[in-house]
Formats: C-alpha cells, sequence, structure tokens
C-alpha cells in the first residue's frame, strides 16, 4: 500500500524552513482513498531527538499557541474525530488560514513509527529532513483533493507526528509547493512546543 496519510475525507474543510539530505528523492504520485493497516514497527535505532514524546497522552491542538496562530495566520483551530488506521487513541486537530488557499492537520500516528512509515510509503517516496530539531520525512505530492504534502515528524519510538497541508479547494495558485510550505512551516512551529510536553 502505498499511502500511510490519511484519506482526505473533506466533507468539513479541513482547516520553515527544512534541510533535505542531499541524494534523497522525493516524488508525487497518485493517492489510494484506503488508510494503513494496523501494526507497529520496531522503532529500534536510536534517534538524535530533542525530546522523545509519549504521542498517547498528547492532544495535538495543544501545539496551536497564541504565538504559532499569530506567526502563521492560522484562523480557526478543531479537533476532528480519531482516525481508526493511525492507531488505537489517535487524536486529529485541524487548522484554517487566513489565507483560504490551503488547510491544515496534526495527527498523531500510535501505529507504527519510521521503520513501518518507510515501507508503507516507500523510501524512495520520502525526503528525509530536520524538523525543530526531530528527525522527518516529506512525502508531496497532487491528490483528487487537491496539491499536498505531509511532514511526518518522528516524536518517539513507534509514533509519528503527522503534520499535513492540503490545498485547492476551488482556490487557484494552490501547488504541491505551497503546501509543503505550509506543512513544514507548521511544523517547524509546533515542534519546539512538542519538545516541552
Amino acid at each position: 500500500m502505498r499511502r500511510l496519510a490519511v484519506p482526505f475525507l473533506l466533507a468539513a474543510v479541513l482547516t520553515g524552513c527544512t534541510s533535505t539530505e542531499p541524494g534523497t528523492p522525493e516524488s508525487g504520485g497518485p493517492t489510494p482513498t484506503a488508510g494503513p493497516s494496523t501494526g507497529t514497527s520496531t522503532g529500534s535505532r536510536a534517534m538524535n531527538r530533542p525530546k522523545s514524546v509519549d504521542l498517547t497522552a498528547l492532544d495535538p491542538c495543544s501545539l496551536y499557541t497564541d504565538e504559532v496562530k499569530t506567526a502563521l495566520g492560522v484562523r480557526l483551530v478543531t479537533p476532528r474525530d480519531p482516525l481508526p488506521d493511525y492507531g488505537e487513541g489517535s487524536k486529529t486537530c485541524s487548522n484554517n488560514y487566513e489565507d483560504p488557499a490551503y488547510s491544515s492537520s496534526i495527527y498523531t500516528l500510535l501505529n507504527g513509527g519510521v521503520d513501518r512509515l518507510k515501507q508503507t510509503i516507500g523510501e524512495a517516496e520520502l525526503a528525509a529532513v530536520r524538523v525543530a530539531g526531530y528527525p522527518a520525512y516529506v512525502d508531496k505530492r497532487d491528490t483528487a483533493a487537491g496539491p499536498a504534502c505531509d511532514v511526518y515528524v518522528d516524536a518517539n519510538d513507534g509514533q509519528l507526528l503527522l503534520v499535513n497541508a492540503v490545498g485547492g479547494f476551488g482556490e487557484d495558485g494552490a501547488t504541491v509547493d505551497g503546501a509543503c510550505e505550509r506543512a513544514t512551516g507548521l511544523a517547524n512551529a509546533v515542534g519546539p512546543v512538542l519538545a516541552t510536553r
């Protein structure tokens, strides 16, 4: 299965800098509508994280501090129903920006870490980056819902914080690069907050 990212259920509108490691390919591709199967990864590698955070107790909406909202032009933050495909106890929080061309969401993925991500999406589809000091992986693509970008932050062994942005919604000018600018900007803004949990 190619896609670990959430199928875009956008009936209710969901609603900065990273350094790519040299030689890591990036690719956009079609997105199936199915979510991931359940399972875990070993998470056995030692990670260089500012702090390992157990995401089972994290409310992703708590990462949107007043400073984050102001810096990124976030207009509305809304908790969403959890996605069973992301593991028992997973949580979702979405935001709208003042610029209506994009929206973002933050998900806690509790049923597998980096090893599972690479197996599910495919290592060649992921660009390895650092986000607010955390190891992370970027997946750019065009979807039926619009251009999209996922940033998977390696927050803990066997767990990922997914920061996603999608563009479109009838707005002209939304691009995959624009979606990645939103997703990486949000990931870099909430990463330091994550490290305090």
